[in-house]
């Protein structure tokens, strides 16, 4: 779900302008704005009138401006383009609607009518937008209440919270006294230590979790299902102590499924510790889907890139980021999307010496068949899940992938030679595992820049490469595939 489905199709626009350029570099041609949003030029303009005075209040921190030709952003350094768009989302109806459920539960149209000042045909259609949203969550707004497994409940408002609140407001607000202690207090039951990060996301949950703990019934049909094997998990029965324990003290009746909530929270959204995580993978249970897809990807990885070896240290690492993306797709439906996916998506390709795409989309389809299920397009989990396989074969590549030699022999006047040495270096140096530098005739290299087409052979050389034009980005591309040939013939 992008979070810019919250907002109306003109606020939708304006954010996409905004992140557009930025994406560009901090400016961009007004063509190219034209031809990504679909709109007419004076639709457009109109767009920026409206954005311009959406953002007078921030005219110290940011600026945009507009020569009729070019569009171009200017940024204080302590300021995110993140703020602007966190207020657009929480100015929404959308938004608000979402915010009322959590805090009341229930609504009737005449509330909302007159809380919003909308009619209740704009509130319908509110709703119904909302409900397209909602789906990937497997939730819907119903009789005025937000219905569906009491988890993905949890699960949204915890993302839609948790992105939407920026990181000080959680450091001054959402870690409450209470909150607080039950944290020290399961740190010491689960012989666990969290970190600032995990200890502000883990009172958040819990905040979120006594909201909606009175609440009466709840759906729990698929938690059941998928959390039977379980039970007999050392860390989860700790904490099912612990859980009934603490919550003993209130007048409540507790679900019996309330501690797999907490242990499906622990386990799958990043709060454990690398350390943590390694002490309870010697312990878990081996047949467990998680634990198995987190095995068999594993393996598949190792296998992909034999001869080379994994230290312990670095297979522990891949094992933790593996078990994180795993129980994410065992346990839960959506996700939030906040960043732009592609723009990620191509910067992590990039930062490779050979092609991991294809490889992301086989671990995730070996990954959903431990869970008897199959890749979606489209699906914002399953979407995230690949850059975040991608995200960590880059890891690998870059720890155990063996260095590619190149060398650089220009033959041309020295200020040049030195110039555009430097300016294929830096055009080349992002990629994994490579060594660049002027030739040197006493070194081994895989591969040899030059601009002679017919050089004297380079006795200490397996490839050579001529470049047709100075830093085009032809001869770049040209090059960065030239390598990952040599990265798969190696």
């Amino acid at each position: 779900m992008k979070i810019e489905g919250l907002l109306d199709k003109k606020e939708a626009r304006e954010v996409g302008i905004l992140k557009k350029v930025i994406l560009a570099g901090g400016r961009i041609n007004d063509t190219e704005l034209l031809d990504y949003l679909g709109v007419s030029k004076a639709s457009f303009e109109s767009d920026l009138k409206e954005l311009g005075y959406y953002l007078k209040p921030y005219e110290k921190d940011c600026s945009l401006f507009y020569d009729g030709q070019w569009v171009a952003i200017h940024m204080s350094d302590q300021f995110s383009i993140n703020k602007v768009l966190d207020d657009y989302v929480r100015a929404s109806v959308k938004f608000q609607l979402i915010d009322y459920l959590f805090h009341y539960r229930d609504f009737t149209i005449a509330q909302l009518t007159t809380k919003f000042m909308i009619s209740e045909s704009s509130l319908f259609r509110k709703i119904k937008e909302l409900n397209v949203l909602l789906k990937e969550f497997d939730l819907k707004i119903r009789n005025g209440q937000l219905k569906g497994e009491e988890l993905q409940i949890r699960y949204f408002y915890f993302q839609i919270y948790w992105f939407l609140t920026p990181y000080e407001t959680h450091q001054e607000k959402t870690m409450t006294l209470q909150n607080s202690r039950i944290i020290d207090a399961l740190e010491k039951a689960l012989s666990l230590s969290f970190e600032e990060h995990a200890k502000l996301k883990i009172s958040l949950w819990l905040t979120i979790s006594k909201k909606r703990i009175v609440i009466q019934p709840k759906q729990f049909k698929g938690l059941y299902n998928k959390s039977q094997v379980y039970e007999q998990d050392p860390l989860f029965k700790t904490l099912r102590s612990f859980v009934i324990r603490f919550l003993s003290r209130y007048p409540l009746e507790i679900d019996e499924e309330e501690s797999f909530l907490h242990f499906i929270f622990l386990t799958s959204m990043s709060v454990l510790t690398e350390v943590d995580f390694a002490s309870y993978n010697l312990i878990r249970g081996r047949r467990t889907p998680t634990s198995l897809a987190d095995t068999f990807v594993l393996e598949h990885v190792i296998l992909y890139y034999r001869p080379q070896k994994f230290f312990p240290d670095l297979e522990k690492k891949i094992l933790y980021y593996f078990s994180q993306i795993h129980s994410r797709l065992y346990f839960f439906k959506g996700e939030l999307e906040l960043f732009d996916r592609e723009n990620i998506w191509q910067k992590e390709q990039n930062l490779s010496s050979h092609q991991l795409a294809d490889f992301s989309r086989v671990l995730l389809d070996r990954s959903l068949e431990c869970f008897a299920e199959c890749y979606e397009v489209g699906n914002s989990l399953h979407e995230w899940s690949l850059v975040k396989y991608l995200s960590v074969l880059a890891i690998i590549d870059f720890e155990i992938v063996g260095e590619t030699r190149i060398g650089i022999d220009l033959k041309m006047d020295h200020l040049y030679k030195e110039v555009m040495t430097q300016v294929l270096v830096l055009s080349l140096k992002n990629l994994n595992g490579l060594t660049i530098e002027t030739y040197d005739p006493k070194k081994n290299y895989d591969l040899m820049i030059t601009n002679i087409m017919k050089p004297t052979v380079y006795r200490s050389v397996k490839e050579v490469y001529v470049l047709s034009e100075l830093g085009s980005t032809y001869d770049i591309n040209q090059i960065r595939l030239k390598i990952r040939t040599l990265y798969k013939k190696r």
